[in-house]
């Protein structure tokens, strides 16, 4: 089975006081290539991260998101003890070199600049990890089940246009041989008419006729043509990550097709050449879509 580069996952997990929402996108890119968004407290974690990824996928640019956020935001209010013990030991003391008789309360406390903090929603401890790991985890796998069907659908479409590709490379070899033919005799007026009335030694005319003949002849592209699509489909079967593979043999076939059209005369076979290429080209660009 092919494997698309294209894949979306996402997954949850509940770390209290935290909610861990991860997030993997993946598109096409020549190598396999990583884009994190992390908080701070999982940088020391990056590694990790990537060596999940990279067990399941070997090509693609990868976004990796990982947002932490408060379940209940309330409860991520605290006070600020050190800071709020300072103003009331501060507070005390001048009262008393002042002999003031107000008391230090609650309330003129509460006033005061910083006593109230809300908590890093980013702190996730060690022993943390485990949970947001397998929420990567999961989403990964959803990631690699939507690049597995897209992958799927892709090769469907890989494999009707090798079909169309095979009827029209079957309906050039059917012309060949009457083009071919075409070629020769059109080869042997011209020649005549330019060398009407010379002496010329018949073995070498004859030799000559042969080679010239014989740069006409494109069944040798053809016979190509065909072992080419046949690797093709040799490759689909064999399923993975066979992009480059793809590549090459598609770069084979587009060669081969334009050698053809430069040698055949015909314009019936060189309307199937401009319709070969089409659909090469069309395989190609859905080549690039997976691994």
């Amino acid at each position: 089975m092919l494997i698309s580069m294209t894949g979306f996952g996402q997954s949850e997990v509940a770390i209290h006081p935290f909610r861990v929402s991860v997030e993997i996108r993946s598109v096409n890119h020549r190598f396999l290539d990583f884009s994190l968004k992390i908080p701070k407290a999982l940088n020391i974690h990056e590694k990790d991260i990537k060596d999940i990824i990279k067990k399941e996928l070997s090509r693609g640019r990868i976004s990796v998101s990982i947002d932490i956020d408060a379940e209940h935001p309330e409860s991520l209010l605290a006070i600020n003890t050190p800071l709020m013990e300072r103003y009331y030991t501060v507070l005390r003391d001048f009262a008393r070199k002042h002999r003031l008789q107000s008391e230090v309360d609650i309330n003129t406390l509460a006033l005061l600049p910083d006593v109230f903090v809300k908590q890093n929603a980013e702190t996730i401890s060690e022993e943390q990890w485990p949970p947001v790991r397998n929420a990567l985890v999961k989403a990964l796998g959803a990631c690699m089940a939507m690049r597995l069907a897209e992958g799927k659908a892709i090769e469907a479409d890989l494999r009707k246009r090798l079909k169309r590709i095979a009827a029209l490379i079957a309906q050039i070899e059917k012309l060949a041989p009457k083009a071919l033919q075409a070629n020769r005799k059109s080869l042997r007026e011209r020649i005549d008419s330019l060398m009407a009335g010379a002496a010329i030694d018949n073995d070498r005319w004859m030799t000559e006729m042969s080679m010239l003949a014989d740069r006409l002849d494109f069944t040798e592209e053809i016979t190509r043509l065909k072992s080419h699509a046949a690797q093709f489909t040799e490759c689909l079967n064999e399923g993975g990550a066979v992009s480059k593979k793809l590549t090459y043999i598609l770069q084979e076939i587009h060669r081969e097709v334009t050698t053809a059209g430069v040698k055949a005369a015909s314009t019936k076979i060189v309307e199937l050449v401009v319709f070969l290429k089409e659909e090469s080209e069309k395989l190609r660009e859905q080549v690039q879509n997976i691994e």
